[in-house]
């Protein structure tokens, strides 16, 4: 079989399971302008897709934002909707942007950053500076194909959400859900929460200190903007001057997730019980901020 007839085969193959690309889950009663999303925690693994790898699946996972869509299930029943990729991050990454792509793959109007560089921009082929994902290179086709069927039908149901927000509301908050190490490379424990706003970019500071105040009211320690000040889904929909506020949030994985089994802790039904009461007093109370 012809080698591109053959991975356009793979291609198809994986991105049928993971059809819807992104799936909605609505509010039962919609109550203000605020949408959660979680870009990272899908946990489908194709057999196509991990008969192109030699790593094992849980190697995989350890690259997903395990979990999270647990954690904010939550908030459809409390008033605003859930949207979730249904393809994991190593996949596709949509808190990239389209054509944040490396410069081995020769194409017009990519942007070179030294995350693609290092094969971890929009169609990741490596997990880490040192691990490969795949037994063979993918092809720019193989990435073109992903982006067409997965990240842009992906940010499509995002970017209407935003727009029936503005529509219903005329404003918008966008919380951008994720996970974390517990640990960085120093050894050195992360705060239980950070929160990024592009330095100040892409949420006004009223937001921000009301969740950084609801979170540390709960007993947890909480930082900005470092090391994570938020992708690119912070940087594109975050217009604070339109009215579109955008803040990412990081989760310690410490908190719930054991990083050998990736089983969850006894921590976790705690940690739920507390995201639900923090969704619920955002909904609350950014609704009565008026912005």
């Amino acid at each position: 079989m012809n080698a591109q007839i053959k991975e356009n085969q793979f291609e198809q193959n994986c991105i049928n399971k993971f059809y819807p690309p992104a799936v909605i889950k609505r509010a039962k009663e919609w109550k203000s302008g605020i949408i959660f999303a979680s870009a990272h925690s899908g946990s489908i693994y194709p057999d196509a897709f991990i008969e192109r790898t030699d790593l094992a699946i849980k190697q995989l996972r350890r690259n997903e934002d395990a979990f999270i869509t647990n954690l904010f299930s939550p908030a459809p029943d409390l008033g605003a909707p859930l949207i979730e990729a249904n393809f994991p991050r190593c996949f596709v990454d949509v808190n990239r942007a389209s054509n944040e792509l490396p410069s081995f793959w020769q194409t017009d109007g990519k942007i070179i950053s030294p995350r693609a560089e290092i094969g971890m921009g929009v169609v990741p082929t490596m997990l880490s500076e040192t691990i490969n994902i795949y037994s063979e290179p993918l092809s720019l086709t193989a990435a073109k194909i992903r982006i067409k069927d997965l990240y842009h039908p992906y940010h499509d149901a995002l970017q209407g959400l935003i727009d029936e927000a503005r529509s219903l509301f005329g404003k918008v908050l966008l919380i951008d859900c994720h996970s974390m190490p517990g640990f960085n490379s120093m050894g050195s424990r992360r705060s239980d929460i950070i929160l990024g706003d592009r330095f100040g970019k892409s949420c006004s500071p009223e937001i921000v200190m009301l969740i950084e105040k609801l979170f540390q009211g709960l007993g947890y320690s909480v930082s900005r903007n470092y090391p994570y000040a938020g992708g690119f889904v912070t940087k594109h929909y975050g217009k604070p001057y339109e009215s579109a506020n955008a803040l990412q949030i990081e989760i310690n994985r410490d908190l719930y997730l054991n990083p050998i089994t990736l089983d969850k802790k006894p921590g976790f039904t705690a940690l739920a019980k507390n995201i639900s009461r923090i969704i619920n007093s955002i909904i609350k109370e950014v609704t009565a901020l008026n912005l």
